[in-house]
């Protein structure tokens, strides 16, 4: 699979368990980046890792999901997919992208776009008629590839600091 403009060969594999000591890192930046400011502040960021750890660890390493790593032809690491099904909320089960990480250095080459683009065609390809996913209010750059593929925003998170 190509991705952005033809620039780069996409090719996706089966996560293997030596994948886990990159995806765990960036799933846990990613997760902390999300977090307002004011919340991290008042944080022990190892204490919030491994307590946020223990929450999401079905998903990054359980049968819950499916974990799949981006390549390109020379078996360098492009980023990686943690797809599952949800029903929250609804009746019909639908596709979730629990997780989409593009590594630094081959953000900006279409890679995220080239791995949701995969993400939808492995949610129809279980017969699937929708395909969900979660972004953080201030991740504008990944909102921006996410709505030009036709997400739209469902739901709202909203907090409020009671200090």
């Amino acid at each position: 699979m190509a991705a952005g403009r033809g620039t780069i060969d996409l090719r996706m594999r089966p996560a293997r368990h030596s994948d886990l000591a990159r995806i765990w890192p960036a799933t846990l930046q990613t997760a902390w980046d999300d977090l307002p400011a004011e919340e991290r502040e008042g944080l022990d960021r190892r204490k919030w890792e491994q307590h946020f750890r223990k929450k999401i660890e079905r998903f990054v390493e359980g049968n819950r999901t499916e974990k799949w790593v981006a390549e390109g032809t020379s078996g360098e690491f492009f980023g990686y997919l943690i797809l599952g099904e949800s029903s929250f909320l609804t009746q019909e089960t639908h596709a979730f992208v629990y997780d989409i990480w593009v590594a630094p250095e081959h953000r900006g080459k279409g890679i995220g776009k080239g791995l949701i683009e995969w993400a939808s065609g492995w949610a129809r390809e279980r017969g699937h008629r929708k395909i969900k996913l979660e972004v953080g209010e201030g991740n504008a750059r990944a909102r921006h590839v996410y709505e030009s593929l036709g997400f739209r925003g469902e739901r709202r998170y909203m907090g409020k600091s009671l200090k």
